[in-house]
């Protein structure tokens, strides 16, 4: 009978969803007759330790701390540190962790080998000559405690790895480092490790394949060979997610947790194409961006709908295609599919845009906020303003989206003022959503400051203690097969200080939200704005005539002389001039009801989605939309 391949998926990865790439490549083996089975023992580990705990580890504790990676330690090295190492981690984290969950990570630490030693014992080896593991941050030593133990057991098994934890000189570094690996597939997989397959079982030499990392005379070597991406992903299967499905109904999580269905339908970032974000490392090998026809997304998605029906759809995309919004989205909409489409954006889409991702079902999306500074927004090199990012909560909150959102802080160059700037905001938009975290931001591997610390300041890089409490390696080492790295702060204490200040201040956002709003009345003649926000006097302010219609003018960011040449259009024989205008807007701002930024202003008042037509017809675009040179990007 023939040999069959494993491909297994090991803790601390999410519950939530499957592993694409996991299904992408179960049905690019299926295409070529290569029978191929999956393990999803996530869903195994966390019904030994609780869902909660699971859950806990694998999505509320900060990566770089690898309580996951610390768990499973002692199923892959003789001997590791105390469990009072990793107690001297975590102490004094932004996000406490308490007694209890602090015994419980001790408790599951001490069933990882066990748990690794079971797995391994039901599966039934001789029925397989290749097994592979894909390692995303903390997954790595539970994937490498199993390889040991499998080899152990069935020497025979060629044991491969891949993901985001092997790209690059990570993958060649643990290749080293752990003899019990055979094979690592740095990047795209989809073609790759097909033809790995192939050969490996044909016998023929794997060396020379770029992307690939093999043993040569007992020496780690790597593929000279360019590595090859995908270019048409037209071409790729749909993925199969059937082991997923059958793997969460088994397990006592189901009735916890709710799954979503992952698809992809681009790759790479078209902004990153133009302007990396000086922090990102996602992309390490690829930035390039390539998407899928609008057609080719649509049956794809109609596909999943169909199999698994009654979840959500989680797309994986770096980035969303904007042409979806015109090709895509309204033509499931036609059809009458409601349906929850989740994407990670930019943060200055139109309010069309989002209107369109509403009437089309979804409900939540990830814009590339990060900051509600212009200054620390440029650092990052992310094309966006501040006010604009601001923009975008008040129009999603209009709509009801849930927008998972954050704060980067401590870049290099930041100033003061940055940060008292956000702060006073953060003080006047207590009614629209606040941030999930705020962090400092940790230097990722294949990011620009990662790869050019001198120009960014960045001093001492160095692995985060959570890799020196794990892997018995000196520190060179750590420094290769790290995803996260640690490095000095390259801020002044003066603005540390206000970064202090504007993290409390973003904490009591969070209590105070709940019981905050700013909304608007609005009628032919007239505008009432309901003042109801936690730290302002409680007031009703009406508006007719030219502040009426300057306010719902500032539905979207405009300067002030663009507001100027709206109301010499509507009013021509008024005589109004920019001092009538700024008059009227500084009343505003005084109250703050308005935002401003340099000669930039925003409404801050919710707006009824179904208002009438504002009698400002020549309001054709924010300036955002129309001018991005006036807004200095």
């Amino acid at each position: 009978m023939p040999k069959r391949i494993l491909l297994l998926v090991m803790p601390f990865i999410t519950l939530r969803r499957p592993h694409l790439g996991v299904g992408l490549l179960k049905a690019a083996l299926n295409r070529k007759d290569m029978e191929c089975d999956v393990r999803y023992y996530n869903f195994r580990f966390a019904d030994a330790i609780g869902t909660g705990v699971y859950e806990r580890i694998a999505e509320d504790s900060p990566a770089h701390h690898m309580p996951g990676e610390f768990v499973f330690a002692p199923a892959v090295f003789d001997e590791v540190r105390p469990f009072a190492d990793f107690k001297s981690v975590v102490t004094g984290a932004v996000k406490p962790y308490d007694d209890v969950f602090l015994q419980q990570i001790e408790h599951a630490r001490n069933l990882s080998p066990a748990f690794i030693y079971k797995c391994a014992a039901e599966l039934d080896l001789d029925q397989y000559d290749i097994v592979g593991f894909t390692s995303t941050f903390q997954q790595n030593l539970a994937s490498l405690a199993m390889a040991r133990e499998i080899k152990r057991r069935a020497p025979h098994i060629i044991t491969v790895f891949g993901g985001a934890n092997f790209e690059g000189e990570m993958g060649i570094e643990l290749h080293r480092r752990f003899p019990f690996i055979d094979v690592v597939c740095s990047g795209e997989a989809d073609d790759l490790f097909p033809e790995l397959v192939r050969r490996l079982r044909c016998l023929e030499p794997v060396h020379e394949m770029g992307g690939v990392t093999c043993r040569l005379g007992g020496e780690t070597v790597t593929g000279s060979t360019p590595q090859t991406f995908i270019t048409n992903l037209n071409q790729l299967p749909y993925p199969d997610h059937a082991d997923y499905f059958r793997d969460f109904y088994a397990s006592r999580s189901q009735s916890l947790i709710r799954p979503e269905v992952t698809m992809e339908t681009s790759r790479g970032c078209w902004w990153g194409q133009k302007h990396h974000c000086t922090f990102c490392g996602l992309n390490g090998l690829s930035m390039t961006y390539r998407s899928k026809t609008a057609d080719r997304a649509y049956r794809e998605i109609k596909h999943l709908v169909s199999m698994y029906h009654g979840f959500d759809i989680f797309n994986t995309d770096n980035i969303v295609d904007l042409r979806y919004f015109n090709e895509l989205f309204p033509r499931l909409h036609a059809e009458g599919l409601k349906i929850q489409l989740f994407y990670e954006t930019k943060a200055n889409l139109k309010k069309s845009q989002l209107l369109v991702l509403k009437n089309l079902g979804s409900n939540s999306f990830q814009p590339g906020i990060e900051s509600l500074s212009s200054h620390v927004l440029a650092l990052m090199d992310k094309g966006v303003r501040g006010i604009q990012n601001v923009q975008l909560l008040r129009w999603s909150r209009e709509m009801s989206f849930d927008v998972s959102w954050n704060i980067i802080c401590g870049f290099p160059q930041e100033t003061p003022e940055d940060y008292r700037q956000i702060t006073r905001w953060v003080r006047a938009i207590p009614h629209l959503q606040p941030p999930l975290v705020v962090t400092r931001f940790r230097l990722d591997r294949f990011s620009p400051m990662f790869k050019d610390p001198e120009k960014y300041g960045i001093a001492n890089v160095r692995a985060y203690r959570g890799h020196q409490i794990c892997y018995p390696f000196p520190e060179e080492s750590l420094r290769k097969i790290a995803y996260f790295l640690d490095c000095d702060p390259p801020i002044t204490t003066e603005t540390h200080h206000e970064i202090q200040i504007m993290w409390k201040a973003v904490d009591e956002w969070r209590r105070i939200h709940p019981q905050s709003t700013l909304t608007a009345d609005v009628t032919p003649t007239s505008l009432i704005l309901h003042d109801r926000r936690a730290g302002y006097r409680h007031a009703d302010y009406t508006f007719a005539g030219l502040d009426r219609d300057l306010y719902l003018a500032l539905d979207g960011v405009h300067s002030d002389s663009h507001l100027l040449e709206l109301v010499r259009k509507k009013y021509p024989s008024a005589g109004y001039t920019g001092e009538d205008v700024r008059r009227i807007l500084k009343e505003f701002v005084d109250h703050d009801l308005v935002l401003c930024e340099d000669n930039l202003y925003l409404a801050l008042a919710l707006l009824p989605l179904d208002r009438m037509e504002e009698e400002i017809p020549e309001k054709l675009g924010t300036a955002a939309e129309r001018m991005p040179e006036a807004l200095g990007i």
